[in-house]
């Protein structure tokens, strides 16, 4: 960490994911930007079209702006592209080695956790973890699903079943009717965040099974597109302003070389709020 004292990083090319443009995570991203300006950190916010980088566009605009900020871990090709083309890249947010993994883990542990502590306090045992195949995803993923998994052991539960699809799969309801053919037991759905949920109600409807009296399903995010659904989505809303102020906090310790802490988990047990309505 001594090498990071010496670099005075204002500005980071902040490279996301490809995910829904109205998906949760990037409302936190916008908020993380706007409370790192506060600390004179410029983030300069851009989101990838799919798992493929391109390189060089890459390469050019960080030139114009400064290092990258990846918020998940690229390859390690493609890091020795990008540094043959002369740009520097930061460690990812939520890469495992990353000393800002601990506040991703901590938050999305959190919601994991409250998201299956309502389906077992509900009444519910035979669980699926349904998120994402996206490989840039792959470190989130399992995050919220260490979280579920503690969540169902505090609740004496069955480890649940992870399912990985695609967003907005025209094969969901054929992927669910092959899950439904190996475990009929099913009987909820912890989803990565709030689309993904609304996508598996629907192919739910499609294989003959009614939410909620035949399976549960519940997301992250409360977006404001699961109150209008039917039946309205039981969601967990994460604060992304409090957690926006967090991780910016954090990267501002990080990008100056200070250590960054663990977040106190009770204390971020406490940012999560249940937003309960008829999916779950």
């Amino acid at each position: 960490m001594a090498k990071k004292q010496q670099v005075d990083v204002e500005r980071c090319l902040f490279v996301i994911p490809p995910m829904p443009h109205n998906a949760p995570l990037l409302t936190t991203v916008m908020r993380v930007a706007f409370e790192a300006a506060k600390l004179g950190i410029d983030l300069i916010p851009v989101q990838l079209d799919s798992d493929q980088l391109d390189v060089d566009t890459l390469a050019d605009s960080a030139k114009l702006i400064g290092p990258i900020l990846p918020l998940v871990p690229f390859t390690a090709e493609q890091n020795k592209q990008l540094q043959s083309l002369g740009v520097e890249v930061e460690p990812a947010i939520f890469a495992t080695d990353s000393p800002l993994y601990s506040v991703a883990a901590a938050l999305y542990g959190a919601s994991g956790r409250a998201m299956a502590s309502r389906m077992v306090s509900s009444g519910h045992r035979n669980l699926v973890y349904l998120c994402s195949d996206s490989v840039l995803l792959k470190n989130l993923n399992q995050l919220r699903y260490a979280g579920v998994l503690q969540g169902c052991i505090f609740g004496g539960c069955p480890t649940p079943t992870m399912l990985t699809t695609e967003y907005n799969s025209p094969n969901l309801s054929g992927e669910l009717v092959q899950l439904f053919s190996k475990n009929p037991g099913v009987d909820g759905f912890i989803c990565h965040n709030d689309f993904l949920a609304m996508e598996v109600i629907q192919a739910l409807r499609m294989c003959g099974r009614m939410v909620p009296n035949d399976c549960a399903v519940i997301g992250v995010g409360n977006a404001p597109e699961g109150e209008l659904f039917n039946p309205p989505l039981t969601s967990v809303d994460f604060n992304p302003e409090v957690s926006g102020r967090m991780y910016a906090q954090a990267l501002g310790k990080f990008l100056s070389g200070e250590k960054v802490e663990a977040p106190d988990p009770a204390e971020v047990d406490k940012m999560m709020t249940l937003v309960a309505r008829g999916s779950a």
